[in-house]
C-alpha cells in the first residue's frame, strides 16, 4: 500500500469520524427534545440549549473536512452524501434562527417543536447510519493481518 493511500484513507477515517460524532450528538439533542416536548423540564431543560449549540461543533467540522475532501477531488459517494445532508441541516437551523430572529412574535407551540425535532432526527438517523455504514465495510474490506 503506497503511502499515498494510506494518507487518503486516514483522511477518510477523520470524516466519516466526525460524521458519526456529529450524528449521535444530533441524536441525543433530538432524544432530549422529544423527552422534553414528553415531559416539559423548565430550568432544568436549559441542557438542551447546551447539547444542541454543541452539537454544531462536530457537525461544522464534518462539514469542512469532508467539503475540504472533496475539494481535493475524492470520488467517495459516501462523503458526497456526508457533506450534502450535512450542508442541509446547517442550512436548516440557519432558517429556522434566521426566521426567529426576523420575526417579532415567532411561531409557537408544536410547529417549532416539530421543526426543532423532525429534522434533527432524520439528519442523525441519516449521517450515523452512512458513517457506521463506511466503518463496517471498512472492517469487512480490510485483511486480518496476523504476525508470525
Amino acid at each position: 500500500m503506497s503511502p499515498g493511500a494510506l494518507r487518503g484513507r486516514r483522511s477518510l477515517d477523520v470524516v466519516f469520524a466526525l460524521f458519526l460524532a456529529s450524528g449521535v450528538t444530533v441524536g441525543t439533542y433530538c432524544l432530549w427534545a422529544v423527552a422534553d416536548w414528553i415531559h416539559p423540564q423548565g430550568e432544568r431543560g436549559f441542557g438542551l440549549y447546551i447539547i444542541g449549540a454543541f452539537s454544531f461543533v462536530p457537525a461544522l467540522l464534518a462539514w469542512l473536512a469532508g467539503g475540504a475532501l472533496l475539494f481535493m477531488a475524492s470520488r467517495d459517494r459516501g462523503v458526497r452524501r456526508g457533506v450534502a445532508l450535512t450542508t442541509a441541516h446547517l442550512a436548516w437551523w440557519l432558517l429556522l434562527i434566521g426566521i426567529g430572529l426576523w420575526r417579532d412574535n415567532p411561531l409557537v407551540g408544536w410547529v417549532v417543536r416539530t421543526a426543532t425535532i423532525v429534522e434533527p432526527g432524520l439528519y442523525a438517523v441519516g449521517v450515523t447510519f452512512l458513517a457506521a455504514r463506511w466503518f463496517w465495510g471498512r472492517r469487512r474490506r480490510e485483511p486480518v493481518q496476523v504476525a508470525a
